[in-house]
């Protein structure tokens, strides 16, 4: 899988894509009439408030969450996010992450699904990169936070992580 400058998406591991919102895509304009034919998913992780719901027959997890510091999520809310896309992903779906532009949230979440699957967090930051460019989890906060506390996310009670 390579990368791909300026796509809405990109595939990041074997029907597992991480991907932004249209600037037209927003609860701020009128929904398209139309079915999006470009966004083959069964189910969608939506962690940017303002994106437009998800199109008809996909399943979706909203959980809008600011692009700030990992203590402004609350952690109980982003493991049932991660929960939904990896056991979504695990069922054989073709399942998006998605955020507003693409690099941090969602990049947040995917680590962890890739995480969750067994991969170090240092593997699932390299891959994210590899895919989505190297830009993809820019913010310190949550790539720090990945590298510290990732392993362990699953290990214990996501509201005893942080003070």
């Amino acid at each position: 899988m390579s990368y791909q400058p300026n796509a809405l998406f990109n595939e990041i591991a074997t029907n597992l894509f991480m991907g932004g919102t249209d600037d037209m895509d927003v609860i701020h304009f009128p929904a398209k009439s139309n079915t999006r034919n470009d966004l083959p998913f069964d189910a969608i992780v939506t962690m940017y408030a303002y994106a437009q719901p998800a199109d008809w027959k996909i399943q979706e997890f909203r959980y809008g969450v600011p692009d700030a510091a990992i203590e402004d999520i609350d952690l109980d809310r982003l493991k049932q996010a991660v929960e939904f896309g990896y056991n979504r992903w695990m069922a054989g779906d073709r399942v998006l992450v998605r955020c507003q532009a693409g690099l941090n949230r969602s990049g947040l979440v995917l680590a962890l699904i890739l995480i969750k699957d067994g991969c170090t967090p240092e593997k699932a930051i390299d891959l994210i990169r590899e895919s989505r460019g190297e830009d993809a989890l820019f913010n310190h906060d949550f790539n720090d936070w990945l590298l510290s506390e990732g392993k362990t996310f699953f290990q214990t009670s996501p509201s005893q992580q942080v003070a």
